[in-house]
């Protein structure tokens, strides 16, 4: 627990803070501002004071200025709105003697509250669905709450259990000092002494300000940052106890049972299954409701707003989309180099073993068929469910690579070449059995025996060779292990030094079969706001001991770990990053490093990509990714060696598969191969020429001899509540609520000089054409699909095919207007001229 005065940074241009939250367990603290607090789903304990009181779904609660307070829930979901003192001074005569009453679980007269029930709905409604004057619109609301309390809830004078000011000035000081000395060996006598009190009345000025002890205060108050650093598994049980002012191991196990009913080495076992996402643990956090997990509040907000307004929908009102028209002259002789087309150099699955599944295997030919992609990343190459690895009664290891050959060679089949990943380990390596990540518990900690780790690479290695010939495999690309930069909850190790000390001797051994072969690494882990300090520090590290690697592999996504405590989930919705270039910026902070560092010549891989990482983003589904897609690799174009989107198809085995086919995960293709607008956007830039004509905002214009490609697309960004983790008026039928300006977008590009008769075809993916679930919700529900249903969505869900032929003298004319999300291609080709007499 913390126990401290709370700062809430309220927003410039309004004096009141208004938020959705779940509660766990939010200790005792205090603030100036009020605080009214809605409960709208499950139960929760209040205490305010020295008196409690159980909340449930409906009940509400008003905490007045420097009442001390804290919340205890499993999972209730509440509305919090926070109003600064200073937004009365004009309105009110004397604000410090202002007192509310305003409690449901008290009154005698649950109607009373109904004005307060109805203006906090308001406040919703309004916040939900934003406009530019959202800022006067909660104004005048929150002065009309300010009215009703002042008229039906105010009391002259604080209830007895009030602090008064001179009281709450003293145990600020009070609980000041122990919080900055709760480390150290601190008695009640040494907080008595510099209070100027007497032992016995400060102790039972404490127990009756805060309701329990001093000395139940300090152990709670170690106990809550003994917990963050149980996170840290770098250090020892003893080392916690220590570190946190236990005043040995045995007191610290002792207070940690009596308080969480179990060892704090089962607990922080416990705590990482659960938090098995997390790529840095947070080591303290300020007093705030907000659980690691962000969560759709639809269901919840939606009864509310309808029980106390009368209003059943969350969706915005429909209206006239704006259009934004753009105008552009095109030289079409212009040539402003030739293109790559790196995008192409990666897909990924998510484990070797996954290439087996006749379901993945359809979804590569159809890729491999529609748009040709050159190499595969795939994790748990020595996954134990392909028998790589076992050991005879003597320890002696026995290696078989019967599945490996099955599924390369289906590769191989279908034109892909793998990325070797050595990894995950094989139990009978591991050092550490109970170290896993995913829904099949793949064991991602280091070797026990690093000579018998050698072996295994090697005798995979010469097989590969072997089987496939020294040519093919000098094509193929090597590296070891996946996002070692991540915490040891995940992929990572508690130390660096043991990941550099497995890449080094991964990397010789390769090496000293065929100094050719060529070996990269480290798939470091990277956001839009992260630092890539690690990637360097590794990167030093192999130039001071001899084994750079030949290439670059790293992961990018688009999410915001500053925003969330450098927390990450796979599964849940994150924070994701509210800007709209954030991935450019990425690629010019990775390339100004490297040329600092004087390895720009480096290639670097891009092997995994998308805007979050989890498998339940109800917008992957839909348009935006595709307008995502394009937009992002139109104004990244072949800077990279590779943009590898991550994943192929939603059948993997990272987590349970869910029931619901448009569940949100991130593959192209749905887990029963429904292609989905991501996966037609990878299919237009396929047909892009070699030739870069022009681009610029919504437009990439090639050519391709004597035809020309114009690849348009109407990109918008998400709200800054859904880039909060929060999505409230998102649900499984309503996915593109939070975006905030949505607008048709015009394009009129006048192409010169040409002369002659023109086919000009369109390509259209948008809400209409091409979207698998917006296909689905035409048949009235997303969520259950017969086999019926799945065979006819993946017939009608393709792009729509718009035909023109146009004559031109001169300048030929291309229009297009192009709904919100909409991505299309435009194919400009010479008809023939006839050699026949009219």
């Amino acid at each position: 627990m913390e126990f401290r005065h709370e700062i809430i940074n309220f927003p410039k241009k309004l004096p009141i803070k208004f938020f959705l939250h779940r509660i766990g367990n939010v200790s005792r603290h205090w603030h100036q501002s009020l605080e009214l607090i809605v409960v709208m789903k499950g139960d929760a304990d209040i205490n305010v004071g020295n008196v409690s009181y159980r909340l449930g779904a409906g009940d509400l609660i008003l905490i007045n200025s420097n009442e001390v307070h804290e919340l205890h829930s499993e999972d209730a979901t509440m509305v919090a709105l926070q109003i600064k003192l200073e937004l009365l001074k004009e309105v009110v005569v004397d604000i410090k003697k202002m007192y509310f009453d305003c409690n449901t679980v008290k009154a005698n007269d649950p109607g009373s509250f109904r004005n307060i029930k109805r203006i906090v709905a308001q406040i919703l409604q309004h916040n939900i669905n934003a406009s530019e004057f959202v800022d006067l619109k909660n104004a005048a609301l929150v002065y009309e709450l300010i009215y009703e309390l002042c008229t039906h809830f105010s009391s002259d004078e604080p209830e007895a259990d009030l602090q008064p000011k001179e009281g709450m000035d003293r145990l600020r000081r009070i609980l000041d000092y122990v919080n900055s000395h709760y480390s150290e060996p601190i008695s009640l006598q040494e907080v008595a002494k510099q209070e100027f009190l007497s032992v016995p009345y400060l102790s039972k000025y404490f127990k009756k300000k805060l309701g329990l002890p001093f000395s139940d205060y300090l152990k709670d108050l170690r106990l809550h940052y003994a917990v963050n650093d149980l996170l840290n598994e770098s250090l020892t049980i003893d080392k916690i106890a220590a570190k946190n002012g236990f005043p040995n191991v045995r007191s610290f196990v002792t207070a940690f049972g009596e308080k969480y009913g179990e060892l704090p080495s089962i607990w922080r076992k416990k705590h990482a299954e659960e938090v098995s996402g997390s790529i840095e643990a947070t080591k303290e956090k300020s007093v705030n409701y907000y659980q690691d997990e962000p969560h759709s509040y639809h269901e919840e907000i939606s009864r509310f707003i309808e029980n106390n307004l009368g209003q059943p929908s969350l969706a915005p009102p429909e209206k006239v989309l704006q259009r934004f028209s753009t105008a552009l002259r095109i030289d079409v002789t212009r040539q402003t180099g030739k293109l790559n087309h790196r995008f192409k150099n990666f897909i990924g699955v998510s484990r070797v073993k996954e290439v087996l599944y006749a379901e993945v295997q359809e979804a590569l030919r159809t890729a491999q068929r529609e748009i040709g992609f050159k190499y595969i990343k795939m994790h748990g190459l020595l996954d134990d469910e392909l028998m790589v690895y076992d050991e005879d009664a003597e320890g002696r290891p026995l290696f078989n690579f019967r599945l490996i050959d099955s599924a390369f060679d289906f590769l191989l089949s279908v034109g892909l070449k793998p990325l070797v990943q050595f990894s995950f380990m094989p139990a009978k390596l591991a050092s550490d059995l109970s170290k896993t990540v995913f829904y099949t518990n793949m064991n991602t900690s280091p070797p026990k025996d690093m000579a018998k780790w050698n072996r295994l690479v090697e005798a995979l290695t010469l097989h590969l060779i072997g089987r496939y010939g020294m040519e093919e495999v000098r094509s193929w690309l090597f590296c070891v292990w996946n996002e070692p930069s991540s915490s040891n909850l995940l992929f990572g190790f508690k130390q660096d030094e043991t990941f550099f000390s497995l890449y080094k001797n991964t990397y010789e051994t390769v090496k000293n079969i065929d100094a050719s072969l060529s070996f990269g690494g480290p798939a470091a882990f990277s956001t839009y706001n992260k630092s890539e300090d690690w990637l360097f520090s590794f990167l030093a590290f192999s130039k001071d001991n001899d084994c750079l690697p030949d290439f670059i592999t790293i992961h990018y996504y688009d999410i915001d770990l500053i925003a969330q405590n450098d927390q990450l989930s796979m599964d849940k919705q994150l924070n994701l990053s509210p800007v709209t270039d954030s991935f450019k910026q990425f690629i010019d902070r990775l390339q100004l490093r490297l040329r600092e560092a004087e390895l720009a010549a480096l290639p670097v891989y891009l092997t995994e990509w998308n805007s979050t990482v989890s498998h339940k983003d109800l917008m992957s589904d839909t348009c935006f990714k595709s307008s995502y897609v394009i937009k992002n690799i139109a104004e990244n174009y072949d800077r990279l060696e590779s943009f590898g989107y991550w994943l192929l198809t939603d059948l993997h085995e990272e987590n349970r598969l869910p029931s619901q086919v448009f569940h949100g995960g991130l593959g192209l293709f749905t887990y029963n191969n429904i292609k989905k607008p991501a996966y037609h956007a990878f299919c237009f830039l396929n047909k892009l020429g070699n030739y870069l004509v022009d681009r610029g905002d919504g437009y990439f214009i090639t050519k391709q001899d004597n035809r020309y490609q114009i690849l348009l697309y109407n990109y918008h960004h998400y709200d800054d509540i859904y880039a909060n983790g929060i999505s409230i008026s998102i649900s499984h039928k309503e996915r593109y609520s939070h975006f905030p300006g949505k607008a048709k977008r015009e394009f009129r590009l006048e192409l010169a000089p040409l002369v002659g008769s023109f086919e000009i075809r369109h390509s259209i993916v948008n809400r209409d054409y091409g979207s698998a679930y917006d296909n689905a919700l035409k048949l009235g529900q997303a969520a259950e699909l017969s086999l019926g249903d799945i065979e006819y969505l993946k017939r009608i869900s393709i792009p729509r095919i718009e035909k023109e032929i146009s004559a031109s003298s001169e300048t030929l004319t291309v229009h297009a207007v192009l709904q919100p999300f909409e991505i299309r291609l435009i194919e400009v080709s010479e008809r023939p001229a006839s050699t026949l007499e009219p």
